[in-house]
């Protein structure tokens, strides 16, 4: 098997464990400290998403593209490349924690609505796990160096045991009567192992002097260029993907911007599929784009891209299937009758965002993130105030369907350019190539819920039976409509199992 394909199965396992894993503690949260204790968490994390990624300043990225195609060439070049990296995520992290402490007041008081949670505890679970979770910025870049070694078993081995050692950790606090103070610090201890077990991994490849934070001017003027529209891209993606949620939680009450949050989250992590083959394809196609092998380049993209449409479907039709009773289970039947519509139009957002994943690793490992970077600036005057009047008219339905808005400006904007100036194919056959698996689903899928819906049955069985005829189906359809790539790779693939299990026996 392929190093591009192992990364892939190591991203597409710990992505799914994450799923599941994210909602082991929410429960217990929401039943025994009530909807504002799972709101000012949620407001916490997405607080450290939007700022991790708005100073992210795209060094993740370009430290997967560098990595990946100069580290055997220039070995002492990618050192001083670490060092400066090392310094700026240290030296931000050190900022947003000062800041945090003393903003958290003014965020408590002036920006979020309680119900019941007094604002004394709030403002100090917002320090206490806030200036954790933002060990996230260094962390994240980390995280990108085993990425630009495409030794992705690491990552994804780290995060899903921080992230298990953290719910069970919540779960045992919960269940022996201990609050939410409790709670945060032991989220803000599992934040720290993570860290550390990510500073072990990657003095194994390099080394502690490596490691150690400092600023290299060089390393500086040589990629300014590629990392400044990374960082552009990184700032306005974080604010396109996170606006919905912030809205919400200016404009509703926290405990229904803790719903929504729980409900997005689980959507987006059902993408893991794309997020793990993006992971995978990044480096791949920018150690090609090094090499100069532009046919294998673009053989590669039509084979992900196929892999990226016709696997993410099934898990979103997944997700909506499964949303009523597992969100009634998480919290209540009102919940999850709320919940329902946003979950659909966030499903339909999320695989159209799908399916610009391997589109824009290709240009990224192209030289082109300005492509990218262009499109999320003539966002913000587009798309957020749609969003905002989205909320204040509709709520929960206009934040699930202002993700979907947003994608239809991608596709609008981005997506042509992209096929015209770095694949070189029709912007209409990418359109074409896209809607086929959103048809084949509604044909099958689609038929599928008005039936449930029209004999008034949203029971796990039926729902469960009704869904694995719908992927079958599915399945069918899907075989018929891919690439010969693609296609010719899943031969391969059974014929090497064939042979592996004709050994054995």
């Amino acid at each position: 098997m392929s190093r591009l394909s192992k990364n892939i199965l190591y991203n597409l396992f710990g992505q799914l464990l994450l799923v599941g894993l994210g909602f082991v503690a929410t429960r217990y949260v929401f039943r025994q400290l009530g909807e504002d204790a799972l709101g000012i968490i949620y407001f916490t994390l997405t607080l450290n998403a939007v700022l991790s990624s708005v100073f992210g300043m795209g060094i993740a990225e370009t430290t997967v593209r560098e990595v990946s195609g100069h580290l055997a060439t220039e070995p002492d070049y990618i050192s001083d490349l670490i060092r400066t990296a090392s310094f700026l995520y240290w030296g931000v992290y050190l900022l947003f924690a000062v800041a945090l402490y003393y903003s958290a007041p003014l965020l408590v008081y002036r920006w979020i609505t309680l119900r019941e949670l007094g604002p004394d505890v709030a403002i100090r679970v917002v320090r206490v796990l806030g200036i954790a979770c933002f060990v996230a910025l260094p962390r994240s870049f980390y995280a990108s160096l085993l990425c630009g070694l495409q030794r992705m078993e690491f990552n994804n081995i780290i995060d899903v045991s921080a992230s298990a050692l953290q719910q069970l950790g919540i779960v045992v606090i919960l269940s022996a009567g201990g609050g939410l103070l409790p709670v945060a610090y032991w989220m803000s201890a599992c934040y720290a192992l993570a860290i550390g077990g990510y500073l072990l991994v990657c003095a194994r490849f390099f080394s502690w002097h490596v490691l150690v934070p400092g600023f290299l001017r060089g390393v500086v003027a040589r990629n300014i260029g590629y990392t400044s529209h990374m960082a552009m891209i990184s700032l306005l993606a974080i604010i396109h993907m996170q606006a919905d949620k912030v809205i919400v939680s200016k404009l509703l009450p926290i405990g229904l911007f803790g719903l929504y949050t729980v409900a997005s989250g689980a959507v987006s992590r059902s993408s893991s599929i794309a997020v793990a083959i993006f992971q995978g394809a990044f480096p791949h196609l920018s150690a090609l784009n090094n090499a100069q092998q532009r046919p294998g380049m673009l053989s590669q993209y039509r084979k992900l891209q196929d892999l990226v449409c016709f696997t993410t479907l099934p898990l979103f039709a997944a997700v909506i299937f499964a949303a009523k009773p597992l969100f009634t289970l998480l919290f209540n039947a009102e919940a999850a009758r709320l919940l329902l519509l946003p979950v659909v139009f966030l499903c339909l957002g999320f695989y159209m965002n799908g399916a610009l994943t391997i589109p824009y690793a290709f240009s990224l490992a192209d030289g082109r993130p300005d492509i990218s970077a262009r499109s999320n600036f003539y966002a913000l005057f587009i798309v957020l105030p749609v969003t905002t009047l989205l909320v204040h008219f509709f709520a929960l339905n206009g934040a699930g369907f202002s993700w979907v808005w947003y994608h239809l400006f991608a596709y609008t904007y981005a997506v042509p350019r992209i096929c015209r100036e770095c694949l070189a194919t029709s912007t209409w056959g990418w359109y074409v190539h896209v809607f086929k698996p959103m048809a084949l689903g509604c044909a099958t899928y689609g038929a599928a819920w008005l039936f449930l819906a029209s004999a008034g049955q949203h029971s796990i069985l039926p729902l469960t039976l009704m869904y694995v005829l719908a992927s079958c189906l599915f399945l069918l359809g899907s075989f018929a409509w891919i690439g010969t790539e693609l296609r010719g790779s899943a031969f391969s693939l059974v014929r090497k199992f064939r042979s592996k299990y004709a050994e054995v026996v």
